[in-house]
């Protein structure tokens, strides 16, 4: 598999994202009443979002039984603040009892040998596993729209993840971090973070990790509200990011 070149040009890139973004922002002085705040807000805000979709959790979730058997609601053993493990929330997008050991695999790559997401049939670099035959037909649909991430506003209410942060990694891949990869977990993880709403979907690990730590440094809630609404066009685009 190809190696994309994440040197000097896609550093300055990085770099410019998130000079733009953060620009105006100063590090909040004290985390405690910013992390107090941000932890009602995400918890008012995910109720509001609960009642207002509820039918719509509703309607998916019966797409999901009807497509494939099995349960509606994945459950995922993840690594949080201070790594601090719990049960996130997805709807399911693949068939049961599917063999993980080739995405394991991918991993390993991914992590260990620093390099980006999958390249495509036509040698673009992409988020996901191409034509992964795990992913059922509605699942397919629901990853591309981000639906399937709706379930973990109840995480949000459990106070497991916020809105935004770095997202949360499972117990596999984060036994192979570095020492310096692991101040991801520092913080609360989020649904969406900085590096998703980037553009920058061909991201090595490292520079994924890297804009991670640049959000917990900078992080305060006028970049959270920033980093939010960007989220919401990044989800209207439809390419599962």
């Amino acid at each position: 598999m190809p190696l994309i070149d994440t040197n000097n040009e896609v550093e300055m890139e990085i770099n410019g994202v998130l000079t733009g973004m953060n620009r105006d922002l100063p590090a909040p002085k004290t985390l405690s009443g910013y992390e107090f705040f941000k932890g009602f807000l995400d918890r008012v805000l995910a109720v509001i979002a609960v009642v207002t979709l509820t039918p719509v959790l509703a309607i998916i979730a019966l797409c999901i039984r009807i497509d494939s058997p099995g349960g509606a609601i994945y459950r995922r053993e993840q690594v949080g603040k201070n790594g601090r493990h719990f049960i996130a929330y997805k709807f399911r997008s693949m068939r049961v009892n599917n063999d993980d050991s080739k995405y394991k695999d991918y991993l390993v790559k991914y992590i260990k040998e620093n390099r980006p997401y999958l390249v495509d049939e036509n040698g673009r670099a992409v988020f996901k596993v191409v034509n992964d035959p795990r992913v059922t037909r509605v699942g397919a649909f629901l990853r591309r729209s981000n639906l399937d991430e709706l379930p973990q506003l109840f995480n949000i209410l459990k106070g497991d993840m916020a809105f935004i942060g770095p997202r949360p990694d499972i117990p596999f891949s984060v036994n192979m971090y570095m020492d310096w990869q692991r101040k991801r977990l520092n913080v609360t993880p989020g649904l969406s973070g900085l590096w998703q709403v980037s553009g920058r979907k061909s991201l090595s690990f490292e520079d994924m990790v890297r804009m991670d730590i640049e959000y917990i440094e900078r992080r305060s809630l006028l970049l959270d509200i920033k980093l939010m609404l960007q989220t919401v066009g990044t989800i209207l685009k439809g390419d599962g990011s």
